[in-house]
């Protein structure tokens, strides 16, 4: 784990480890008592595409179910239940 801290401007400094290897432009996701930084892709057309593979063949209720435990789970990861 690392730590950073705001400037008087509110910037957070990064360390070239982490620019390397997850780029230099990031979401910003606020879940309950913490932020969480998402990199963000270089062609998100072509992520989607990727994410969507395992998705093939499954009918919309699967795909649904799939949702639905995969919602479970990290809610459940995050001490949220």
């Amino acid at each position: 784990m690392m730590t950073a801290q705001c400037d008087k401007k509110g910037r957070l400094q990064l360390s070239s480890e982490v620019r390397r290897r997850y780029g230099e432009r990031f979401f910003i996701v606020e879940a309950p008592g913490e932020l969480v930084l998402l990199p963000v892709p270089d062609d998100p057309v072509k992520d989607l595409r990727q994410w969507g593979k395992p998705l093939q063949g499954m009918s919309m209720e699967e795909i649904k179910q799939a949702i639905q435990e995969q919602a479970e789970k990290e809610v459940s990861m995050l001490g949220l239940r």
